[in-house]
């Protein structure tokens, strides 16, 4: 089950990341780990540096994507974000600010939304 949670998780975070692209993000990092947890993508645009979580779901039958987001998760990639940018002071420098956004995907509806700078 693990397993294929992965595979989903992965196939999610590829629609996310075309669908930044699409958008002018640059793709910095994917899959960034820290003992504090992982950041799903991290992408840049303008003078922003965006930490995004990633939500894949196949349907929305057990709930939506966005309901797995909670307080708890933010924490953890705020935690994770600042760590990033400690251990890479080069990028930290280039950004005026940063933001972590949430990317949800349902896939039996083709729904992507996009939630920016939502801690």
């Amino acid at each position: 089950m693990k397993q294929f949670n992965r595979l989903k998780g992965n196939e999610g975070e590829k629609i996310a990341e075309e669908y930044l692209r699409k958008r002018g993000y640059e793709i910095m990092v994917k899959n960034h780990q820290t003992r504090f947890g992982e950041i799903d993508i991290v992408a840049s645009q303008g003078d922003t540096l965006r930490f995004v979580e990633v939500k894949f779901k196949q349907t929305e039958q057990f709930g939506t994507p966005e309901e797995m987001i909670g307080k708890n998760k933010l924490n953890q990639v705020r935690r994770t974000a600042e760590m990033y940018l400690l251990t890479n002071p080069d990028i930290a420098k280039k950004f005026d600010k940063y933001q972590i956004d949430a990317i949800c995907i349902v896939e039996e509806t083709g729904r992507v939304t996009h939630y920016e700078n939502i801690y």
